[in-house]
Order: C-alpha cells, then structure tokens, then sequence
C-alpha cells in the first residue's frame, strides 16, 4: 500500500487512445492516455515535461473520430517526466 494519501476523487478506468492536446504557448501535440476519471485523464507522451500546474490546455481525441470528437477544456495538476494529470473544467 502506498505511504501517501490517496486523493483521487473518482474511479479511474484504463483508457488508451490517441489525443491531439493543444497548449497555448507550444502548440499541438499528440499524446496518449493512460486513464480516464469523471474528474480528468491521465496523458503519456513527450510533451508532458514541458506543461506546468494550472496551465490550461484543450485536448480532442484523434482517429476515426476525430471530425466528430469534441474538443475538451482541461487544467494541467500534475506534470512529471513521463504523463501528465488533468482535470476537465
């Protein structure tokens, strides 16, 4: 078990797909998740070191999709090396 406090609010669920996420200052980049909550989703990729907490990003799914995929208002609360935590506002 884990030494930290649990935060999560919400059940996370696998989800892997494509996604395009488009930051304010650097542009377009295509990521993947990793899961899916009611409150956000976790993304992979290599931008994920570059964004910092509160940063607010768009993300839109990419694929078959992608025409009728709505484009999603998200806010950056986690960033590391590797994924980046967002929660849908």
């Amino acid at each position: 078990m884990s030494s930290h406090t649990e935060r999560r609010r919400f059940e996370r669920l696998p989800a892997s797909m494509s996604v395009l996420l488009d930051h304010p200052v650097t542009g377009l980049h295509e990521l993947k998740t990793v899961d899916l909550s009611e409150g956000g989703v976790l993304v992979t990729g290599d931008f994920t070191g570059n964004a910092e907490v509160g940063d607010l990003v768009s993300l839109k799914v990419v694929g078959l999709l992608q025409e009728r995929s709505p484009t999603v208002p998200l806010k950056v609360v986690r960033c590391g090396a590797n994924e980046m935590a967002l929660n849908f506002v």
